[in-house]
């Protein structure tokens, strides 16, 4: 099924320092796995393959960030719709190995993310400790955002009134709620979209962050209704969100 975030990918050029910090902090183990360009680090939670670790390819940024992976048809059709819109092809579709078919693009706000075509498409369960359960966009034009993405991922939206925090628009696939699209809190605030971790302590995740030598951008913050939420940021500076509902 298309219209749905199936994969995180840290992108960046010390691959081991990351797997480090992040073994430590979620208890996550990698497993290397063949590929046609060498080994590749996929990233384990209570045994579910969630992400990978990917050593930063050239042309691509050189600060550590993660890339969010969107699941769609056909990453060549998408590709090229997305340039269409106004947003930008970083790498053209190419297959990766016998796993499926991947492009790299850009919104027409500059925000990045992958899409994913798999050669087998399977269920994605639900969110479990030390998972991804959540992506969240930091958007300029957030009407522009949620346009856009309805338009390449097949989502449907609904807007929620969060009060002072505004409005906070909810996508949608399948009938079940599978991102959002907030507008930008502080204007140096990238455009960009945030992966969340699910955990069982806000509160216990951040402290620990901070003594492996990571840092607290928002502090463990109550959302109605909802749970308990922090970002962080790594010791390489990539953000990262956790959410204990």
């Amino acid at each position: 099924m298309t219209g749905k975030f199936v994969w995180f990918e840290y992108v960046t050029t010390d691959t081991q320092k990351a797997k480090g910090f992040f073994g430590e902090l979620f208890g996550w183990t990698t497993q290397e796995v063949p590929m046609p360009d060498g080994a590749y680090s996929m990233i384990s939670a209570g045994g579910r393959t969630i992400g990978g670790y990917l050593p930063t390819p050239e042309g691509a940024p050189k600060q550590s960030h993660w890339l969010t992976h969107l699941q769609v048809a056909s990453a060549k059709d998408i590709g090229e719709k997305v340039v269409s819109l106004g947003g930008k092809l970083l790498k053209p579709a190419f297959k990766v190995g016998e796993f499926g078919t991947m492009a790299v693009v850009a919104d027409p706000h500059g925000g990045t993310l992958a899409l994913w075509q798999p050669a087998k498409v399977e269920d994605q369960p639900a969110p479990t400790a030390n998972t991804f359960c959540w992506n969240e966009l930091a958007s300029s034009n957030p009407e522009a955002s949620v346009a856009f993405y309805k338009a390449i991922g097949g989502f449907e939206a609904k807007a929620q009134d969060m009060g002072q925090m505004g409005t906070y628009n909810v996508l949608e696939s399948g009938g079940q709620p599978r991102a959002g699209i907030m507008k930008k809190m502080m204007p140096e605030q990238p455009h960009a979209w945030l992966p969340y971790v699910q955990v069982a302590s806000a509160d216990k995740t951040a402290e620990k962050a901070q003594k492996l030598g990571g840092a607290v951008i928002v502090p463990p913050t109550d959302i109605p209704g909802v749970g308990r939420f922090s970002i962080l940021a790594d010791t390489q500076g990539a953000a990262l969100g956790i959410l204990q509902r």
